[in-house]
């Protein structure tokens, strides 16, 4: 069916970068060609070839061949919007629209790169990819028309939980340079052997700059850290915002606390979300504001 009949002349719409979509699809043939090499070995060289490791490799590149070009079709897939509502438009199958007036939850799925739209059935659901073009102005569209109790755990929450994926990658990379200096350190080689012990020590350090969790008081933001407390009044904050940082092809959410004196501090990958957390954080500045000016004489 005709896209441009589904929906009104008015909508935006909002598409995948081709270039991600192509990557995809190269993925996907690299991982084909490493299949076909492997089932070719023992017929170019039985010698060499071991029925494990071809196991293996058909195993592992198949399943990335098999992601990738999934990967490829839902990249060809679009997302179009309007005052009246949202509509998924895949390339091939039906489509899905979701009235805002019918949207039930909006849940930020960080550590997933998307924003899922439910309605009040569970029926219907749009998943809102992260890489999507021009995604910021998309995630303002979908969060100015739909209603704040629709924002997952928006105002109840006070405690948000870093995720501990930083610090999983943190501490692998610690233990690795560590299994390192101790080999170098085995074979006579003390130079290289204090070189990743000093990188064991950076990582570390970037251990204890990781948070922990965010817990939002009646009057400060507190940022606790593996051994420490940071704590931001909101008299101090002069603007929370949500941003995307993007990294090689990854596009994280992350809620920016702009500080009247100081760096502002980012905070992301957050187990409940970033759009519960920047609501959250949002609803208590302004309170603290609301508060202050009515203890203003008039």
């Amino acid at each position: 069916m005709d896209q441009c009949r589904i929906v009104p002349s008015d909508v935006l719409v909002f598409k995948f970068p081709p270039s991600l979509a192509w990557m995809m699809l190269g993925c996907s043939l690299v991982s084909i060609g490493f299949v076909a090499f492997a089932l070719a070995l023992p017929l170019i060289d039985p010698r060499h070839a071991s029925p494990a490791v071809e196991l293996l490799c058909i195993a592992v590149f198949g399943s990335l061949a098999t992601l990738s070009l999934r990967s490829f079709g839902r990249l060809r897939d679009s997302v179009a919007a309007n005052s009246d509502g949202i509509w998924y438009l895949p390339r091939k199958g039906g489509f899905t629209f979701i009235a805002w007036c019918d949207v039930a939850s909006v849940n930020a799925h960080d550590t997933q790169q998307r924003l899922v739209l439910t309605d009040a059935t569970g029926d219907r659901s749009i998943r809102l990819e992260y890489q999507l073009e021009d995604f910021g102005r998309l995630r303002e569209f979908v969060l100015s028309h739909t209603a704040a109790p629709t924002h997952l755990h928006a105002s109840a929450t006070k405690v948000f939980h870093r995720t501990w994926i930083n610090k999983g990658i943190l501490l692998s990379g610690t233990a690795l340079f560590l299994l390192v200096a101790w080999l170098s350190h085995h074979q006579g080689q003390p130079g290289p052997s204090l070189f990743f012990i000093g990188f064991a020590a950076l990582s570390l350090v970037a251990i204890t700059q990781d948070p922990v969790s965010v817990e939002i008081t009646r009057e400060a933001v507190v940022v606790e850290y593996p051994g420490w407390k940071r704590t931001i009044p909101f008299d101090a904050i002069s603007g929370i915002a949500l941003k995307d940082v993007r990294n090689r092809g990854n596009v994280w959410t992350a809620v920016v606390i702009q500080r009247r004196h100081g760096r502002p501090i980012r905070l992301f990958r957050f187990r409940e979300g970033s759009v519960a957390l920047h609501d959250s954080l949002q609803s208590a500045w302004q309170s603290v504001d609301g508060d202050r000016e009515s203890g203003r004489p008039k």
